[in-house]
């Protein structure tokens, strides 16, 4: 059984450091373009109900 335990444990470290690495790599110019163009459509929104508009969300 000591074999089989071992296996899961280098395969879950495997996988732990796959996914590591894959959080550590920077996002895509692009991705981070369409995050910016979120941020500002959500800061607009936010803008518009402070103010008194009609904005396209409802009351949290």
């Amino acid at each position: 059984m000591t074999s089989k335990n071992t296996m899961q444990e280098r395969l879950g470290l495997g996988l732990k450091n796959m996914y590591r690495s894959v959080l550590e790599e920077p996002l895509p110019d692009d991705m981070l373009a369409l995050l910016d163009q979120l941020d500002q459509l959500d800061d607009e929104d936010d803008d518009g109900r402070a103010t008194g508009t009609s904005g396209s969300k409802m009351n949290d």
